[in-house]
């Protein structure tokens, strides 16, 4: 006598969401304002929801997720708008463009990965928060 089949049990994996889907969910967690920040989207969002570190990787940035949705762009800190940095913009630009050559992605999150690489830390180039500033 033959045992049945019994399936293995399956993990979760993780939940992959097109761009359109990221999108409407901002829409919605809006709630039909035009201005959706961070912090509001952090506070209302489900947790089925994606959160907003998601949003900053698929889109580059916040601003530019919630542009693409149709809403409008936080501004900046007024307390940051006179701030200034040791960095040029070109620096700027020649760090984003040397992590592109290596990595092949500009996110945040493999600039930050490729600058801070045990195996090879950058001391030549700013940090992701001063280029996200």
């Amino acid at each position: 006598m033959r045992a049945a089949h019994v399936p293995a049990p399956m993990k979760p994996g993780p939940v992959v969401c097109s761009d359109q889907q990221l999108l409407r969910v901002l829409i919605r967690l809006a709630q039909g304002e035009r201005l959706l920040g961070r912090r509001e989207f952090e506070q209302r969002r489900g947790d089925a929801d994606p959160s907003s570190p998601l949003y900053e990787g698929r889109f580059g940035s916040w601003n530019r997720a919630i542009e693409l949705a149709g809403l409008d762009t936080v501004a900046q800190p007024e307390q940051l708008q006179d701030a200034t940095t040791k960095w040029t913009q070109e620096q700027l630009i020649a760090a984003i463009r040397r992590c592109l050559l290596v990595t092949g992605s500009t996110t945040l999150a493999a600039y930050e990965a490729w600058r801070t690489d045990p195996a090879d830390p950058k001391s030549d180039v700013p940090s992701a928060a001063t280029i996200r500033f």
